[in-house]
């Protein structure tokens, strides 16, 4: 696949999960602007591209972080075809910000993304154990937020 086609499948996604990292709209486009610099300077061979791009996606957005993360998903389009099946991107996403980032990242890969536990262990480097755990309190964090609303 060239660089081009890359870009275009995985950029909005990736991007997306940078940003539970960064928690800043405008890091994380540096830090996808970083993956993709490295990947056009040398491009590595990927038969599975999902988990390798999410675990250097995952190094770059760590890099750029520099103290406490800003913003959130609110302004991301990733969560909307969540309102194709009737549920609202806006509070979801605002609860989403409001979870610790490891917890965010796994609702993000789980559940959005669609990666399994293992998947998710792998690109993170955490047992699945872990992955599984984050995910349910991410889960019980998220219920608990939005009934609040």
């Amino acid at each position: 696949m060239d660089l081009a086609a890359l870009y275009d499948a995985w950029a909005p996604r990736l991007l997306a999960y940078m940003m539970t990292i960064t928690r800043d709209r405008h890091r994380a486009e540096d830090a996808l602007q970083n993956l993709f610099v490295k990947l056009a300077t040398n491009p590595p061979e990927m038969r599975n591209a999902g988990p390798y791009l999410y675990r250097a996606a995952r190094n770059e957005a760590l890099r750029v972080v520099k103290g406490r993360p800003e913003r959130g998903l609110a302004d991301l389009e990733i969560l909307a075809p969540l309102a194709e099946g009737g549920v609202d991107p806006k509070p979801l996403a605002a609860a989403i910000d409001q979870l610790p980032a490891e917890q965010a990242e796994a609702v993000l890969l789980h559940a959005i993304e669609g990666f399994t536990f293992h998947e998710v262990a792998k690109i993170v480097r955490i047992p699945a154990d872990t992955v599984a755990s984050r995910y349910r309190l991410a889960l019980e964090k998220l219920q608990e937020l939005l009934r609040r609303d």
